[in-house]
């Protein structure tokens, strides 16, 4: 309720000349945080207020965050190595005349 299906109070449709236009904005408003929530892998709402939920999802690393923190080493086995692994593979099986330049490309396009 007041999430996808709105109570309409026919008053203050009336007497409010661009009171649907509200309502729907509430709506996507509503709709754009619950999308930012399962973005960020939270499920449901807690039971907090509104402004204490908002400041905790400030708090929480992105996952951006979490891979800039990491050492050397392991930023390269997450992000780079596997990309170029498979490029390795790719290069190894097709044989290309050159084989920089489309190892090159292939790690520009993934």
């Amino acid at each position: 309720m007041d999430m996808y299906v709105v109570k309409v109070h026919p008053h203050r449709a009336i007497t409010e000349a661009d009171y649907f236009i509200k309502e729907i904005e509430k709506c996507e408003q509503k709709r754009d945080e619950e999308i930012a929530r399962v973005e960020a892998g939270i499920e449901e709402e807690d039971s907090l207020p509104k402004h204490i939920a908002n400041a905790k999802m400030d708090h929480e690393e992105t996952e951006w965050e979490k891979l800039q923190k990491l050492p050397d080493a392991d930023y390269l086995m997450r992000t780079v190595l596997p990309v170029l692994y498979q490029g390795m593979s790719i290069i190894d099986l097709e044989r290309p005349a050159a084989p920089l330049e489309c190892l090159a490309l292939h790690l520009l396009k993934h």
